[in-house]
């Protein structure tokens, strides 16, 4: 190994430097979950306590950044090595790259929908508790998530509120509704409590 990196020069080491920690993460990642250790779950940028991606799509998790770097270094790597030039090399590898961000993404993101779906009727939920997992925007403008027991299952589900207020992690919320796209519509329970009290 040590005679190999001997006979690169820095660009191609600067490539394999991107290139060897992103395919030992990849690994180690994959190990992780044929233990059922870890789900990739999206990195929450703006510090909301959502995951961010593109309509839930979640882009920007370990797994597809390290995916992103792997390939993008080693193909960076093997088109300088095959004689192409430097600016073009760079510019290729980061296609490469954020082509396979996207793609993991969006296999990620059909993968939790094949999980969330299975054999699931949601409309069993209206009327039941659950706990915000992922907080939930006010008045539609997002999704967040709620744990629930369906089906003597206890699962994750997407879902929105029509409140005027975020839901926050850890608030119980109840089912009022299922939308067209299978998410739970919710509303805070502790506000029908302070009502109450008025």
């Amino acid at each position: 190994m040590l005679e190999w990196w001997n006979t690169l020069d820095m660009t191609e080491q600067v490539f394999a430097l991107i290139a060897i920690p992103a395919t030992l993460v990849l690994a180690i990642q994959t190990i992780l979950m044929l233990f059922g250790i870890g789900d990739g779950d999206g990195v929450d940028l703006d510090g909301d306590g959502v995951a961010d991606g593109f309509d839930g799509l979640h882009v920007f998790s370990i797994r597809g950044i390290a995916g992103m770097l792997c390939i993008g270094g080693w193909s960076g790597l093997v088109l300088y090595q095959a004689g192409v030039g430097l600016w073009l090399t760079v510019v290729l590898s980061t296609v490469f790259g954020v082509a396979t961000l996207l793609l993991l993404g969006y296999i990620m993101y059909g993968v939790s929908r094949l999980q969330s779906s299975g054999n699931v009727d949601y409309q069993t939920a209206v009327g039941k508790t659950g706990t915000v997992y992922i907080p939930i925007p006010e008045a539609c403008s997002g999704n967040g998530k709620i744990n629930i027991t369906l089906n003597e299952t206890f699962m994750e589900v997407e879902a929105v509120t029509n409140a005027e207020r975020r839901l926050r992690t850890g608030e119980t919320v109840r089912v009022t509704n299922v939308d067209d796209t299978g998410r739970l519509i919710v509303e805070p329970i502790q506000q029908e409590k302070r009502e109450a009290r008025v």
